[in-house]
């Protein structure tokens, strides 16, 4: 009977947390399972927190695939640091403005992978001096936002911008692609992950925000890994290019 009674309370903490007090007054007090508005309330937080614990792993594909073939090649390191500003402004908006993790939550693990991919693609071309800005750069600028020194003008010019590299590092990632006849190391399996999760934040940045900037955001860069999708079944068979091959486009 004590476990029973622990596990209850357990689980209405936990439900307690995913829902706002009418939604849980609704479903779980007087069980109205049918409440269609706070049903999508629980669906977007179980999405959104299922995102969060997924970003833990979304990119580590890719930067296992590096590691192991010791070669960044088919990665574009402009493509991914025009990503890397992306994520930067999508983060610090979501911060600056008090949005719950659920969110955009993703986004800080997301911006820590996509920095490490680069730094491991500029390990291997032995641009050891650029691994060292990266990092000094990067810690500067999240030394500002979680001090909240970065100006609100700044930020909202981030999150809008933030729409536009996103799509430009996904195009550009794709000329590189299209240039090579390759995708070289570029992981399929963490390509998948980013394009289900950008759908399922398409429906929790509805839900829960309402904010077109970050809708769109979402909807767009969706797209645009549909590209990379087609890229990576259609060049699937397509040898790797070597280094040299590459050089001038990295």
């Amino acid at each position: 009977m004590g476990l029973s009674d622990l596990l209850s309370s357990s689980f209405e903490s936990l439900v307690s947390g995913l829902l706002s007090p009418h939604c849980y007054d609704e479903l779980v007090l007087k069980q109205h399972f049918f409440d269609m508005a706070c049903n999508k309330m629980l669906l977007s937080k179980i999405l959104g927190y299922a995102i969060l614990v997924g970003s833990l792993l979304v990119k580590l594909p890719q930067i296992v695939k590096i590691k192991w073939n010791k070669s960044g090649v088919g990665i574009s390191v402009f493509a991914e640091t025009i990503m890397l500003v992306a994520i930067f402004g999508t983060m610090a908006y979501g911060y600056t403005s008090g949005y719950a993790l659920s969110v955009y939550g993703d986004s800080y693990f997301l911006f820590i992978q996509t920095l490490l991919i680069i730094l491991l693609v500029l390990y291997y071309q032995k641009r050891y001096l650029a691994v060292v800005v990266y990092l000094v750069l990067c810690s500067i600028a999240g030394f500002l936002m979680f001090q909240k020194l970065l100006p609100p003008q700044l930020v909202n010019t981030l999150a809008g911008l933030s729409l536009v590299f996103s799509l430009i590092s996904r195009l550009l990632q794709s000329i590189s692609i299209y240039r090579d006849k390759s995708t070289g190391n570029l992981s399929a399996i963490t390509v998948l992950m980013l394009f289900f999760g950008s759908i399922a934040r398409i429906f929790t940045s509805i839900q829960e925000t309402g904010d077109p900037t970050l809708i769109w955001t979402y909807v767009l860069n969706t797209l645009a890994i549909s590209l990379l999708i087609f890229q990576l079944g259609y060049y699937w068979s397509a040898p790797v290019p070597t280094t040299e091959q590459t050089k001038k486009q990295q």
